[in-house]
């Protein structure tokens, strides 16, 4: 992987391409008339992790160190469990940064390349379970997820001893295309999304291989009773248990980086912000009550493109609800998939799903109209302080926030006066 710049890098971290091929035919996802205004979002800094973090910072791929991705553990504390890329989870509870970290696997993992702690999921009535959940890539440069417990006499600290692979997914070939967010679904089952094992073109064909953990969304029973010689549980109604040759936790497959994906509380409808290639950023919807098995398309197509369509295949494909062209005159480059908005503060905002993107920060919402077509609108105004645009995350009110890589701030998204 050549060294560049972080914004270079993190454009092919979440996968977008420095590779570039010929363009796309068609335009990206347009606006339709909307029944009600979109929202009017502004933002107010919650917290600058240099100010505890003070060698926080990158200036190339290899040597970049900064924040990942913030989620709340769902228990009522007002805790936000905060990423730092190199191996640290933090807490910041109540406008108060607690000084020692909640998790420390520095000793676990480098962050060359793409490496680092990649994503936290709490499971339900994780105050009473007091374990929890983590993504990461370790020295050699696989994909790990593991389950840690809580100290039971310090809820906010981790025994660091205590943690437990579960399921490593080989990934030593290249430094990118990692995936990797895990998240509890509304089954009670964790969903891991991976990246299909870098560099560019789908390099070992994985995207369309039911043999290959990568370029999929998982779905394991981790809280149940494990399977004999597993550390956990496939669920019996995943969609290829009985195909022979695949692997039973694959949830769906067709894709490329699918760095962040999210629930909608209300719904439990999956959106899955899917990082493009040469032309094209996507989001993919999967509503509530899937049966799963569903076939996102990569690498025979880049969103609802052909990418490479002489490659054998099914030819059963759920495109996206929208896409994004890179050289459109709204272009996106490495789409970061958000959250649907279930708060209280913003009634209007309801159902509303929030993402962005990685090199131009403006921050965009997904709705459907009255005739269940989907229309996006950029909601910033031009104002998003953002420096790439990294992650987002909710808190136990359902407060939406926004993480810039670059300079590690936090901003929760708010309700923008009337003006410009």
């Amino acid at each position: 992987m050549r060294l560049v710049k972080i914004r270079r890098f993190w454009v092919t971290v979440v996968g977008a391409a420095w590779l570039l091929g010929p363009w796309a035919r068609a335009q990206h996802a347009t606006d339709a008339t909307a029944e009600k205004p979109w929202p009017r979002v502004g933002f107010v800094e919650t917290l600058d992790c240099q100010k505890y973090l003070p060698d926080l910072g990158h200036t190339y791929v290899e040597q970049g160190d900064t924040i990942m991705d913030l989620a709340s553990a769902g228990d009522g504390s007002g805790r936000m469990f905060i990423l730092e890329r190199e191996g640290r989870v933090w807490i910041f509870q109540r406008g108060h940064w607690l000084p020692q970290p909640f998790l420390d696997i520095s000793a676990l993992t480098d962050i060359e390349g793409e490496h680092g702690i990649i994503s936290i999921a709490f499971p339900p009535n994780y105050a009473k379970k007091g374990h929890f959940y983590i993504t990461y890539t370790n020295l050699d440069g696989n994909l790990i997820l593991a389950r840690y417990r809580t100290d039971p006499h310090n809820p906010n600290r981790a025994l660091p001893d205590s943690g437990q692979i579960l399921l490593l997914i080989h990934h030593e070939d290249f430094t990118n295309h990692y995936g990797g967010q895990i998240k509890f679904g509304p089954d009670g089952m964790l969903y891991w999304s991976t990246g299909d094992g870098g560099i560019a073109n789908d390099t070992f064909n994985n995207g369309q291989n039911l043999h290959a953990y990568l370029a999929k969304m998982l779905r394991l029973d981790v809280e149940g009773t494990p399977d004999p010689g597993k550390p956990y549980r496939v669920p019996p109604d995943n969609p290829f248990v009985k195909t022979p040759g695949a692997r039973p936790e694959i949830w769906a497959l067709g894709l490329r980086n699918p760095w962040r994906f999210c629930f909608d509380p209300a719904t439990g409808d999956l959106y899955i912000g899917n990082v493009g290639q040469e032309t094209w950023e996507a989001i993919y919807y999967q509503p509530a009550g899937s049966k799963g098995g569903v076939n996102y398309g990569w690498s025979i197509y880049e969103g609802s493109h052909d990418f490479k369509p002489q490659a054998a295949g099914t030819d059963r494909f759920t495109f996206p609800v929208a896409e994004f062209w890179h050289f459109g005159p709204e272009p996106f480059h490495a789409l970061i998939g958000g959250y649907v908005y279930r708060g209280k503060k913003f009634p209007d905002w309801q159902g509303v799903y929030f993402f962005s993107d990685w090199v131009t920060n403006q921050v965009w919402a997904m709705r459907r109209n009255a005739e269940g077509q989907w229309q996006t609108h950029q909601v910033d105004g031009g104002h998003s302080p953002l420096d790439e645009t990294v992650s987002f995350g909710v808190d136990d009110d359902g407060n939406l926030y926004a993480v810039g890589f670059a300079d590690g701030k936090i901003y929760q998204l708010v309700e923008r006066p009337p003006g410009p």
